[in-house]
């Protein structure tokens, strides 16, 4: 009896040692894959038609511009710079292409100058964008 008793004993220690192992053999969790997509830039503010803006990141391609706008742009390494014009401008005004979306708060956008719709100034500070996914 004492025998059986050492005996069980010993397979249920055994069992408990094998079961605290955890899965070291494979090592940790996979780093998540990215996500290549596209970010907007989107745009709030008064009556505004036209605005000259600077979009810094990493891996940005392909700028589009939305709706009947009008874009004049050039990509240099990790910094957009653009001129997005149209009767009137609201919402999304521009989209491009980046190797993760997830990443979307590594990318800043910088109002440098706006207009109106009837071509007068507006001061940038009254304009707000902001990139997003």
């Amino acid at each position: 009896m004492m025998r059986m008793r050492a005996t069980l004993v010993s397979v249920a220690a055994a069992m408990l040692i094998l079961g605290c192992g955890g899965d070291d053999a494979t090592g940790p969790p996979p780093q998540p894959q990215p996500q290549p997509g596209e970010l907007r830039v989107t745009m709030t503010g008064g009556s505004v038609g036209g605005v000259v803006f600077t979009v810094t990141g990493t891996g940005m391609t392909a700028p589009v511009v939305s709706g009947a706008a009008v874009m004049y742009y050039d990509l240099s390494g990790e910094t957009l710079h653009a001129v997005v014009t149209a009767s009137s401008l609201s919402g999304e005004i521009l989209r491009f292409t980046v190797p993760d979306v997830r990443q979307v708060a590594g990318y800043q956008v910088t109002v440098e100058q706006a207009a109106g719709t009837s071509n007068q100034s507006v001061a940038a500070s009254t304009v707000t964008l902001a990139v997003v996914e």
